[in-house]
């Protein structure tokens, strides 16, 4: 989790943003500490943003999964019918 390369300090962030930065997005996430103590990790926006979609679709399979036998008892309705029930149990 933690490697000396990727913990740096409020201050190091505030001297040195572009260079923290620039650290998060080649070296993978930095872990900004106040005291000795974690409070923030700054990363590159497209690996959060490929992070939030992994686990949104984790999510989405998890309910599938959940919801698998109700679908089957739906077969023969409507894509309205099927939709609204969705809607309804997000």
């Amino acid at each position: 989790m933690f490697s000396s390369q990727s913990l740096r300090s409020f201050t190091d962030l505030r001297l040195d943003p572009a260079g923290v930065s620039t650290l998060a997005s080649q070296s993978g996430p930095v872990y900004i500490l106040n005291r000795n103590r974690p409070v923030s990790v700054l990363m590159d926006v497209v690996k959060y943003e490929q992070m939030l979609e992994e686990l949104q679709d984790s999510r989405d399979s998890l309910w599938l999964a959940k919801n698998e036998a109700k679908f089957k008892k739906m077969k023969g309705k409507t894509a309205d019918e099927i939709s609204n029930y969705i809607l309804t149990q997000s």
